[in-house]
């Protein structure tokens, strides 16, 4: 067992896994975007926020000028400032009357107005730790819009993972992409090792990858040699199609597939580079066909 051939293996393993994440990773953004996810989680963690079962208290902030000059005419933000939320929320309890100035008693007032106890006592409690300066009372609140925000990030990491545990599956059920079939027909056929690994050296850079497609790459290994994805028909029979007894590893490589999917873009792209550079252990030699024509 050739140690060089393992790291080639690896690398069009990690390649072919960098493709399938990054087309995963764009259909999660453009599923975002159709359903305004980010929008949708921002406001219910800042209706959570407010204990604002009813949703005036947030529908108004959400109206607020410095809120909505932030985004296009009729769309809801998907993300707010910690200080645009700040000086919002001050507008909403303790509205600027006239040329009057706002004063800590309007706020407090305002505050004194909201229906739910718990988040009386916190804004008191922010309030007063200020004594008596509003600058210092909206940077209090500013600081605990950004602790909250902290954790509906996790929540939003959480789910927009679990989206794309779901596309990359089915991605991956799409194209064949099974892992034990990868690895397998990697390690067997030189002339599809090469073309994987032409791939992985003349595309595997952040902007070319941010491009590909699984079905791209697929079409241009073809070129070379069978590729180790996609579903395709060889002597009338359709090739990675398993017998009745082997479905169990036909489900179990594509659930390792989606799985390795869902760990994302960035981590396979770091690996990859960290691969292809232990396995060249320096510049590879100048092509003797390009150096006699210089």
């Amino acid at each position: 067992m050739s140690s060089s051939q393992v790291l080639e293996v690896a690398a069009g393993l990690v390649f072919i896994y960098l493709v399938l994440s990054t087309a995963s990773s764009g259909i999660k953004e453009f599923i975002s975007h159709m359903f305004d996810l980010r929008a949708k989680t921002l406001e219910r963690a800042i209706r959570n926020m407010l204990m604002d079962t009813n949703s005036s208290l947030t529908s108004k902030l959400l109206a607020n000028h410095l809120i909505t000059s932030t985004v296009q005419l009729g769309d809801k933000p998907a993300y707010i400032s910690s200080r645009n939320f700040a000086f919002a929320l001050f507008d909403v309890l303790a509205p600027a009357i006239s040329a009057q100035q706002r004063t800590m008693q309007d706020l407090k007032d305002g505050i004194n107005s909201l229906p739910d106890p718990k988040v009386r006592s916190t804004l008191l409690g922010l309030v007063d730790s200020a004594q008596g300066d509003l600058e210092a009372a909206r940077q209090r609140i500013e600081n605990w819009y950004d602790d909250t925000m902290e954790r509906v990030s996790g929540w939003y990491k959480r789910k927009a993972q679990l989206i794309i545990f779901f596309v990359g599956l089915s991605l991956c059920v799409l194209v064949n992409a099974d892992t034990l079939m990868m690895v397998h027909e990697l390690w067997n056929d030189d002339a599809l090792r090469t073309a994987v690994l032409d791939q992985a050296h003349t595309r595997g850079t952040t902007a070319e990858v941010d491009k590909q497609d699984p079905f791209d790459t697929v079409a241009y290994i073809r070129q070379a040699s069978t590729p180790p994805i996609g579903w395709s028909r060889m002597r009338g029979n359709v090739r990675g199609l398993p017998d009745s007894y082997n479905w169990i590893s036909k489900i179990v490589g594509i659930l390792i597939t989606a799985i390795a999917v869902a760990m994302g873009a960035p981590f396979w792209f770091d690996l990859l580079n960290k691969i292809v550079n232990l396995r060249l252990t320096g510049n590879p030699p100048p092509d003797s066909r390009q150096a006699s024509t210089a």
